[in-house]
């Protein structure tokens, strides 16, 4: 059997990660690279590779990088979990999005490619009220009641 360890923190620093996870959220859907940028830990590692100026790069990359037209999020739904391979423990945020209505769709579901949906998922860690870790999680849980080890 696979052991997994898994990150515990304080109710006080759950409910601040909701905070920026929620903040970090808004931001995503605005397509404001200042403002998700502004939240990056200076000594950050994103996605494995990348610095705070490089990761700014990857999200205006994601929002404008299609021959300079902006991807215009009409409709967005956000589905949240708890990732278990890439900082285990840590809450999974899934931002699906489309020109086209969504249906209501569960954690993990692939994207609906008759309407052109696009399927972000990240995992978080935070230092100093900052974010100074993004993963993209390929094994999470939907629901917190599942994790016995969680207050």
């Amino acid at each position: 059997m696979e052991t997994i360890n898994i990150i515990k923190s304080s109710a006080q620093e759950r409910r601040q990660y909701s905070r920026m996870i929620n903040a970090f959220i808004h931001a995503f859907n605005g397509t404001n690279v200042d403002a998700l940028e502004s939240m990056l830990h200076p000594e950050g590692l994103f996605l494995g590779k990348y610095s705070k100026k490089k990761m700014a790069g990857v999200f205006y990359n994601m929002f404008f990088g299609k021959d300079d037209i902006e991807y215009v999020f009409f409709h967005t739904h956000v589905n949240k979990g708890i990732a278990l391979d890439k900082i285990p423990g840590a809450e999974v945020i899934e931002i699906r999005i489309s020109d086209k209505q969504l249906e209501r769709t569960r954690l993990g579901d692939p994207p609906n490619k008759s309407i052109d949906e696009r399927v972000f998922r990240f995992c978080f860690r935070f230092h100093d009220d900052m974010i100074i870790e993004i993963q993209t999680p390929t094994k999470f849980i939907e629901q917190v009641d599942s994790l016995a080890m969680l207050n």
